[in-house]
């Protein structure tokens, strides 16, 4: 334990031992640490990241205890730092605890603390070999159910201050007790706003209805799924053959939407997904980073207007108009945007921002980039399956981009985009990149898409079933690669910061190389 550490007064319990070769900071060197403005951490969690505990045990003076028996710990990683833990007992522990649920017994516990504090939490002298990876599904069931309590951006990690430690548990009794320690200061805090937001109780579902739950997804992504060919050396039948036997051993839905999620993450593809009553799963993931910066777009526009239509708006004093896509909520939304257009009609030139997009109504894209079109465009392509061979595939389908509105904005325009910019907004950057007044700028787009349709089963299972496979004009898939931009800008995560954006910058001065001579209004 750290002198600083001490004067605080904290005391955690570390069994005793000297750093060995197979110590956890070792394997995760922290790296990362808190800052302000800081990205979001876009994690993954592998069989290498499962962990057997002899025990565990957090004590910070008499005011909250919390003792697990023989455990596994499962972690999430972002760029070789742990920035979640999920601790699973083999038996109930026990809460000692000045502030509530005293004398409970934990289940569960999941944490999130700065990186560097993962040697004091989990000391070699208590962690075993490598775990079990079945309990990979239930540290992410953890995961999605309560990353949004704190220490996160759009459901993503974000790093902890130091000597911020949050251990949120389930109990044997019901109520979830969650409990963040600030340790410099020697606090601990039951948040009680959670007590009563456990997990979902897991509803019973037999061996025979988890297998046909299974095998009626195993039968729809055989017959229906367009984009077999992308993933060529998984062989569907033996995933399948595994996969069912993932069902036959669940005893409840979620199991069995477990052994569904596990047979669809082959398939590598973001829109594909498992619903279990109020539960997501999704066993494939990919890092996508954000490139960009909420707080330095509000610096660089200090009177940036939220439409409440899906969109930001501002200028800069030197004339660039800006607009923000966020979402494409509604067709509606764009009448809104056609007001605004009026407002920055002098504008000698443009930045439209799709980064933070996530997606939504293509119709609301083609509305948006409709007045910045010369004359109609083809901007995407798709294919249906039209056979029973996972390869039968039918005709190459286009899809148009058409003018729309009074006018058109003419002058230069920079549409931003990155690996966030995804599914619909995807075909947004598309319909952008055809326009001849735009240079699209940034990085590749998130590389997914799906048009997709709902599969309802029993137990309250739901999965997504992507129907096409989508492309670009010269019908080039973009799944898994995304679309690349005319103007690449490569930066850090750690680039972006509460006052820098290094991709609307490259923008901006992209823009003002325009001479001040040729400087016309948006609106001729």
């Amino acid at each position: 334990m750290s002198t600083r550490l001490a004067c605080h007064a904290l005391t955690l319990i570390l069994l005793a031992g000297s750093l060995r070769a197979g110590d956890l900071v070792k394997v995760y060197p922290a790296t990362l640490d808190y800052f302000e403005g800081q990205p979001t951490r876009e994690w993954t969690c592998t069989k290498d990241d499962v962990w057997q505990l002899d025990s565990f045990r957090f004590e910070l003076q008499d005011k909250l205890s919390i003792e697990l028996g023989k455990s596994t710990v499962v972690f999430g990683v972002a760029e070789k730092n742990v920035v979640w833990a999920a601790v699973f007992p083999d038996k109930p522990g026990k809460i000692v605890s000045k502030s509530g649920g005293d004398g409970e017994q934990p289940t569960s516990v999941w944490m999130r603390f700065n990186p560097r504090h993962l040697g004091e939490l989990f000391p070699a002298s208590t962690v075993g070999k490598r775990g079990p990876e079945e309990r990979i599904p239930w540290a992410k069931r953890l995961c999605t159910w309560k990353i949004s309590s704190g220490w996160q951006a759009n459901n993503l990690p974000v790093i902890p201050k130091r000597g911020s430690v949050v251990l949120d548990c389930e109990t044997v009794e019901g109520p979830r007790r969650y409990f963040v320690v600030e340790k410099e200061e020697g606090n601990v805090e039951l948040v009680k706003a959670f007590e009563s937001r456990a997990l979902p109780a897991l509803a019973p579902m037999d061996s025979a209805a988890a297998v046909r739950a299974f095998d009626t997804v195993w039968d729809a992504f055989d017959k229906e799924y367009p984009k077999f060919a992308l993933v060529p050396k998984l062989d569907w039948k033996r995933a399948g053959d595994a996969g069912r036997k993932l069902a036959e051993k669940a005893t409840n839905s979620y199991g069995a939407a477990v052994a569904i999620d596990t047979l669809l993450s082959h398939l590598q593809d973001l829109h594909v997904w498992v619903q279990c009553g109020e539960e997501f799963l999704q066993g494939y993931t990919r890092p996508r980073p954000l490139n960009a910066s909420f707080k330095a777009v509000q610096n660089a526009f200090p009177k940036l207007v939220d439409t409440k239509r899906d969109f930001h708006w501002g200028r800069t004093e030197d004339g660039i108009g800006y607009v923000l896509y966020y979402k494409l909520g509604e067709q509606a939304n764009a009448a809104a945007l056609d007001e605004v257009l009026e407002k920055l009609a002098d504008c000698w030139a443009m930045v439209v921002d799709l980064r933070f997009n996530g997606g939504g109504d293509e119709l609301l894209a083609r509305s948006v980039a409709a007045r910045f079109v010369d004359r109609e465009r083809v901007y995407s392509t798709n294919r249906y399956r039209n056979g029973p061979g996972h390869a039968e595939l039918g005709p190459l389908l286009e899809r148009k981009l058409e003018p729309r509105g009074p006018w058109c904005f003419e002058s230069p325009v920079v549409c931003l985009q990155g690996q966030k910019t995804f599914s619909s907004a995807e075909s947004m950057a598309l319909m952008f990149a055809q326009c001849p007044q735009v240079t699209t700028m940034g990085d590749r787009t998130g590389g997914s898409s799906a048009n997709p349709r709902r599969i309802e089963l029993e137990g309250g299972i739901q999965v997504n079933l992507p129907r096409w496979n989508d492309m670009d004009p010269d019908g080039n898939p973009i799944e898994h690669v995304g679309v690349a931009p005319k103007v690449e800008v490569r930066a850090k995560p750690e680039e972006f910061t509460a006052t820098k954006d290094p991709v609307l910058e490259a923008a901006l001065a992209l823009l003002r190389k325009t001479p001040e001579s040729q400087r016309k209004p948006g609106k001729r």
